[in-house]
């Protein structure tokens, strides 16, 4: 909001106040030249809402980077408003996964098998059409909620106990299980040209749920692979009649070359903006209000590396922390976050929401940057129901020496 506003903008923020703290919305109000608070959960009251207040205060653009599950009803609004940077339609194929997948299949992008899954009753059935190992996504979550790898019959029973876990009832996607190291794509695009500002590599937790314990910014990649993850990005943003703004692609390099697995028309999370920052320069949330303002910022070489890592400590009771002062004082360490004290009660990470903290850490090479990222995970320690774990033993980081 800030970055907007440093570029000259006007500023109307529109919450749902059950999704951040009210420390974090009164410093949104504080900031913002227009504050209003509404439920997202309900579409109509949203398109009310964002239509009235865009409508009384004569707003030029309305534009949406935030959660999936309201991006929809926004760019619709703003569509019928004639304030959009892009079509609702090129936001769906973004947004919903069984859209991107019949966008894909209809221009041959990315092959990929799949069924769609109205309810949790049809998804046995059409895991068993798919065939085992399969991958069972819900449609309408994201942050990797929910997702699942069925690699036998009798891990229904666990399926069913996450979507529950979650009080979600369809729609799915079953896709076929894709293997292969995973890729996301950062892209600004403007004026319908999709420029590449980097690739990131993706460090996954174990099955079926896949959580993200990690990112590296920029991947070690040869030029052939790089050059096929962008185009096949490119080409798949165009498809989507993507037009303005950031794009976060994920993408699973395969036995038969780059496949699509999801994609948003927003920054990627998990840190990725301040990874781009600290290895090539860019402020990305920056560029995107510039390029709004017709002042598109150059996309800089990355000259150094930068990683994160999540924690992500087994369940049960905390009694001490060890570590944490030392670590946050390494010059490399650019961010420190324990979500943990001691008398605390660990819960088990089921998705990127739930996970127990981050650090951040640069270097010069991808191999500075990856020993300093294990000699973190090893010096933080937390006592858990007596036992000592360290982070790297619960990311499966081999330690390295302070």
């Amino acid at each position: 909001m800030r970055k907007a506003q440093a570029q000259g903008f006007w500023v109307g923020a529109l919450w749902d106040p059950r999704l951040e703290s009210p420390h974090y919305l009164d410093d949104v109000r504080a900031h913002a030249d227009l504050y209003v608070e509404t439920d997202f959960r309900d579409p109509q009251l949203l398109r009310r809402t964002l239509r009235a207040v865009a409508e009384e205060h004569r707003a030029t653009v309305i534009y949406h980077i935030g959660r999936e599950e309201t991006m929809v009803t926004a760019h619709e609004v703003a569509e019928e408003l004639h304030a959009g940077l892009n079509t609702s339609c090129a936001i769906r194929f973004l947004a919903d996964k069984h859209a991107m997948r019949d966008l894909l299949a209809a221009h041959a992008l990315s092959p990929v098998s799949f069924e769609a899954a109205p309810t949790r009753q049809e998804v046995p059935g059409a895991v068993g059409r798919i065939g085992l190992p399969a991958v069972v996504k819900p449609s309408a979550l994201a942050g990797s909620r929910g997702v699942f790898l069925w690699r036998e019959p009798q891990d229904e029973a666990a399926w069913r106990a996450l979507v529950d876990a979650y009080d979600y009832d369809g729609p799915f996607l079953v896709e076929e299980y894709l293997q292969g190291p995973e890729y996301s794509v950062e892209t600004l695009s403007r004026n319908g040209d999709h420029h590449v500002v980097g690739i990131t590599e993706k460090l996954l937790g174990p099955p079926p749920l896949f959580v993200e314990v990690g990112h590296v910014h920029p991947a070690p990649l040869d030029p052939e692979r790089r050059q096929a993850i962008e185009e096949l990005t490119t080409r798949f943003l165009t498809a989507c009649g993507y037009r303005f703004g950031p794009a976060h692609t994920e993408i699973i390099f395969t036995a038969r070359g780059p496949r699509i697995v999801e994609s948003q028309a927003r920054l990627g999370g998990d840190r990725i903006p301040r990874l781009v920052e600290l290895a090539c320069g860019l402020d990305i949330e920056q560029a995107i209000f510039a390029s709004l303002a017709g002042r598109p910022a150059p996309i800089p070489q990355a000259t150094a590396t930068a990683i994160v890592r999540f924690f992500t400590f087994p369940p049960g009771r905390v009694g001490e922390i060890r570590g944490l002062e030392t670590v946050a004082g390494l010059a490399y360490v650019d961010e420190l976050s324990l979500r943990l004290n001691p008398g605390d009660t660990v819960a088990q990470v089921r998705d990127s929401k739930s996970r127990h903290g981050h650090v951040i850490v640069h270097g010069a090479t991808a191999e500075q940057a990856r020993a300093r990222a294990a000699r973190v995970l090893a010096a933080l320690e937390v006592v858990i129901d007596g036992t000592p774990v360290t982070a790297d033993a619960a990311t499966d980081v081999p330690a390295t020496p302070l």
